[in-house]
């Protein structure tokens, strides 16, 4: 498979979805090698967003070889932090930023501006209030997973969840570094444990992100979640280059 780089959404759902079943010949979507290149696509893309330049060769060879560049190798091991049907909560925040970084740090001690060594999330974050000063971080996360349980939050559509949570969390900036990586993971979660697809975010959606976190930031999150349902589109997309035969994907390149 090509590097994941710039997919474009040509056919529609339906009609990828078709050209998806036709290729599996019985293979269920869960089976691993689906499952993994669509890891591998969002595992690239999150570390691009974050400023990390890495190839789809070198992804590829760290899920081989289980070795590679740290944060690669560490986002890698965030993805399998936490279990699949966990709901959303601060334990899973912690689990998903220790795996990450490689260190068990828990939620910032430090008051910050929108953060000096936090790259990403100074590329994501522009134009949004004032971190949450440390004091206050867990107990607004605590307010925030009690939401996400109430019957209100559950009336939303995985990409509306998926939107909110990546919103509240780079508002909220719970750690030092890595807070960009951590709140992808955590919608991706959300959308997928609520029926929807994993979100492919890549390095091409940075304006789009950027703009649509400014809007969740004033309340608006329909440019964000709109982004998040084109995101899970390309899990399709993912899962259908890796099963065509070499040469025959209209999708490739």
């Amino acid at each position: 498979m090509t590097e994941v780089r710039g997919l474009r959404l040509h056919a529609s759902i339906a009609v990828k979805e078709k050209r998806l079943e036709a290729l599996r010949a019985g293979r269920d979507v869960r089976d691993p090698l689906l499952v993994e290149a669509v890891a591998d696509a969002q595992l690239l893309g999150s570390l691009q967003l974050a400023g990390l330049t890495f190839t789809w060769d070198e992804v590829k060879a760290s899920r081989r070889d289980g070795a590679g560049p740290a944060p690669l190798v560490g986002l890698r091991r965030a993805q399998q932090a936490v279990e699949p049907r966990a709901a959303f909560s601060l334990a899973a925040l912690l689990a998903w930023h220790r795996a990450a970084t490689g260190i068990d740090a828990g939620f910032r001690r430090g008051d910050r501006q929108p953060p000096a060594g936090d790259r990403e999330a100074i590329a994501l974050g522009g134009g949004a209030p004032p971190p949450a000063p440390a004091a206050f971080v867990e107990s607004r996360l605590t307010l925030f997973e009690r939401w996400l349980d109430a019957e209100s939050a559950r009336a939303l559509s995985a990409a509306a969840l998926g939107a909110l949570v990546l919103a509240r969390l780079v508002e909220i900036l719970p750690f030092d570094e890595a807070n960009g990586r951590v709140a992808r993971l955590a919608a991706s979660h959300v959308i997928v444990r609520a029926g929807g697809r994993p979100p492919i975010l890549v390095a091409g959606d940075a304006a789009r992100l950027r703009d649509g976190l400014q809007a969740a930031f004033r309340l608006e999150t329909g440019p964000l979640a709109r982004l998040l349902e084109e995101a899970s589109e390309r899990a399709l997309d993912v899962m259908i280059q890796t099963l065509e035969p070499p040469g025959t994907g209209a999708e490739r390149g």
